[in-house]
């Protein structure tokens, strides 16, 4: 397909300009039309949808090529022609993925739950995980908090530098955020924390917390209520919970370097159930107990986004053996369209593998929760241009409320092959925390 026209004349020595005509001293005259009225009779939009849907995994309309323009679409198609079409082109070409231009397109970047983070001058971007939280004042580390003066000086530097530096950081929330209710009853342990501490989310360097979990509900309906309530007004995205079913299932998405990533999250934690899964008009956690639901909303938030992670609570606490659920259910989630499985609850960690090439990283243990000793540490996802995912593990040690890097590499390496060596020895784990299918 011809994109440009250029007509050379050659007339004798003398410089004029006429309209859209310049005459050079060297004796040519070179007659440019505007980019985009050539576009117009070159490109027809019906018909480069049809060739750019039949490229493509997802649909490409009219209405967004008219969006983006004369010139990209002839970019787009000019790939198709010459064979070099990929599902980053559109990246290339426009800035955005295919699937963020619909969403710029359309409006549908909305605080509610797509977020534009722009781009961070890298070709790639890091989007970081850790287990569970806990800021009721009655625990180890809101207690250490109060000894040491302030919530930095519970942290190595290193590690509030991995959490911030980190493009999307997802902490677990195990706690109702509340001031009101009562603790349920015949639970053994419940928490909560005043709504003030939902800055020190911020503080850490959180963008999204999960609530798929087995605490969120301590303080029943009104302390659950409250908890939502809290972190909307802070505006700080939650997954796992909701006022129903639709809200409990709904992923948070993120754009960033154009690239859009969705965070899904559910719970199958408790043996002797006190937190209720939301219905379609019940408030509670989003449940994977039986995986249909879980399923099906995978399988939804996958077709919105490029890379799709799903957070989930579950396993046998204190325990490095997985249950069956576990393993059976983490492939499911990813032949239903999941990109990762990064799981929580067990209060240490558990192992890791690839399946189909995404990895499954069983349970992160607790991040900054109790006072006794817990193998931590946090889980990145590197996502470059290309789409490619690269996994790192950065090793920590949880203990008296405070959370600490292994001092020496001879510390990182015994917790590195010891993760590695937990069932299903899925792993192997490079020094600098490079986590590859072993």
């Amino acid at each position: 397909m011809k994109r440009k026209i250029a007509l050379l004349i050659i007339i004798s020595m003398l410089t004029v300009f006429l309209g859209g005509c310049k005459v050079t001293s060297m004796g040519t005259l070179a007659v440019n039309l505007p980019v985009e009225d050539v576009m117009a009779e070159s490109v027809d939009f019906a018909s480069a949808a049809s060739v750019l849907s039949a490229a493509s995994s997802k649909p490409v309309t009219v209405d967004l090529l008219e969006k983006i323009g004369q010139e990209k679409t002839a970019q787009l198609l000019d790939l198709v022609d010459n064979g070099a079409y990929s599902e980053k082109s559109w990246l290339e070409v426009t800035g955005y993925s295919l699937i963020a231009n619909y969403d710029i397109a359309n409006g549908t970047v909305l605080p509610e739950n797509v977020r534009d983070y722009g781009y961070n001058g890298k070709d790639y971007f890091d989007v970081s995980f850790v287990g569970d939280v806990n800021y009721d004042p009655d625990c180890a580390p809101m207690v250490r908090v109060n000894e040491l003066g302030g919530v930095e000086n519970c942290f190595d530097t290193e590690v509030l530098d991995a959490l911030r530096g980190s493009d999307i950081t997802l902490m677990n929330n195990e706690f109702s955020i509340t001031e009101r209710g009562s603790a349920l009853e015949g639970k053994t342990w419940t928490f909560r924390a005043h709504p003030d501490t939902v800055q020190i989310h911020k503080d850490l360097g959180a963008d999204i917390v999960s609530l798929a979990n087995n605490h969120v509900y301590d303080y029943g309906e009104t302390g659950f209520q409250d908890t939502l309530a809290h972190l909307e007004a802070a505006g700080m995205p939650y997954v796992g919970a909701g006022r129903n079913l639709d809200e409990a299932k709904q992923a948070q998405y993120f754009i960033v370097n154009g690239i859009k990533v969705g965070i899904i999250a559910a719970s199958r934690a408790e043996k002797v159930y006190f937190t209720p899964v939301a219905t379609d008009d019940s408030a509670g956690i989003m449940g994977t107990y039986e995986s249909a639901e879980f399923l099906d909303a995978i399988k939804e938030s996958d077709a919105q986004c490029d890379i799709l992670i799903a957070y989930v609570h579950w396993g046998t606490e204190r325990s490095t053996k997985l249950e069956s659920a576990q393993k059976e259910m983490a492939r499911e989630y990813i032949d239903a369209g999941a990109d990762a499985v990064i799981g929580a609850h067990t209060h240490c960690l558990q192992g890791m593998e690839f399946y189909n090439g995404k990895p499954v990283v069983y349970s992160m243990s607790n991040f900054w929760f109790s006072n006794y000793l817990s193998e931590t540490g946090i889980l990145t996802l590197r996502i470059d241009n290309a789409f490619n995912v690269q996994t790192n593990f950065m090793p920590l040690i949880q203990q008296n409320g405070e959370v600490r890097c292994c001092k020496t590499q001879e510390e990182r390496r015994a917790l590195f092959d010891k993760v590695a060596g937990y069932e299903p020895q899925g792993v192997s784990i490079l020094d600098d925390g490079t986590v590859l299918p072993s």
